[in-house]
């Protein structure tokens, strides 16, 4: 399997998969990047799967939806820091400049075969438990709603 097979069956897992689960999701197929919005218990998330055959990568990104306040840039950085030093796969990201937080994982598939709509499966529903998990808690720490000491401390 060369790199252009296997960016485009890595993609094809990740759709097939969004297609099983009945998921509403539009893609770029050129770009091979699908676009999907899945509504859990607070907020939706919106991820967006790229999967890059020169990089050999499928990347996840995801923007959360509300802006970072100013005065809550520190407490959103420490409370991310707790969190990515707890989650396996992908990391939550701060952009204070932009006000922006993110949920972002880069792997690698060099040398991997063998795709199926179960690899999709984990792609996207490893993303979206980790920001479901989260996101709540960096919203009330954003909003001041929680203190970042006792979100910290109701991790340990």
């Amino acid at each position: 399997m060369d790199d252009a097979q296997r960016a485009a069956a890595a993609f094809r897992a990740v759709t097939d998969f969004m297609q099983e689960a009945k998921l509403k999701y539009e893609t770029n197929d050129e770009e091979n990047t699908a676009f999907v919005t899945i509504t859990g218990d607070d907020f939706p998330v919106a991820l967006l799967v790229s999967v890059s055959e020169e990089k050999q990568c499928v990347e996840t990104y995801s923007q959360l939806p509300f802006a970072i306040r100013k005065e809550k840039t520190v407490d959103i950085a420490l409370a991310i820091a707790a969190i990515n030093v707890r989650i396996a796969c992908g990391k939550f990201c701060l952009y204070p400049d932009k006000g922006l937080c993110t949920f972002e994982n880069n792997e690698y598939i060099t040398g991997l075969e063998g795709f199926t709509p179960a690899y999709g499966k984990a792609v996207v529903a490893s993303a979206y438990a980790v920001i479901e998990e989260y996101n709540d808690s960096l919203y009330a720490v954003n909003k001041g709603m929680l203190r970042v000491k006792d979100f910290v401390a109701s991790l340990q």
